[in-house]
């Protein structure tokens, strides 16, 4: 709930709302006749090349994904502390810091007896890299951030519908093949 200088307005504050004159793309159901940029894919690359196109109002962005619904089950959920600098420039980190498990340090283990011991740890960042930890968040929960920074998008250029990604069905104008 937030109250602004005209008044109360319901739902999330950092949902902005569109830029005058924006057509928001979510629910069009196909593609504008031309785009300046399509995104193809939304895997790491695509959702944050579309998430940082969405600040852009003179830019008109479109993603298709192939996928029928979001991403599941991601396939690399460690984030390196370079990628969360990178979120924070999104203003996410916060939110990935939250939910996110910090990886602080390494244990080795080996052989010992019939069993095994702890060999030796490590810190898992190296002193002066950088002022964020090396966390773990699962790789569809990090697409889901993107895909909804990109959806509260004030310029509309790469809104999506909800969480998912648009897809070959909700774009029949894109020629998808696997």
């Amino acid at each position: 709930m937030q109250f602004y200088l005209d008044g109360y307005r319901p739902g999330d504050p950092e949902d902005r709302p569109a830029a005058p004159g924006v057509e928001p793309a979510a629910g069009s159901g196909a593609l504008p006749e031309e785009v300046d940029v399509l995104v193809v894919g939304t895997g790491p690359a695509g959702v944050v090349l579309a998430a940082q196109l969405a600040e852009f109002p003179g830019i008109t962005t479109r993603v298709v994904e192939r996928r029928g619904g979001p991403l599941e089950l991601g396939q690399a959920d460690g984030v390196a502390c370079r990628t969360v600098e990178m979120f924070t420039a999104f203003g996410l980190s916060e939110k990935l810091l939250r939910e996110a498990y910090w990886v602080n340090e390494t244990a080795f283990w080996g052989p010992a007896g019939s069993g095994i011991a702890r060999t030796g740890r490590i810190q898992d960042v190296a002193e002066g890299l950088s002022e964020y930890p090396h966390v773990i968040v699962n790789q569809a929960r990090m697409q889901d951030y993107l895909l909804e920074k990109m959806r509260t998008s004030p310029h509309g250029s790469c809104r999506t519908t909800g969480s998912r990604p648009p897809t070959s069905r909700s774009c029949p104008g894109a020629a998808i093949t696997p």
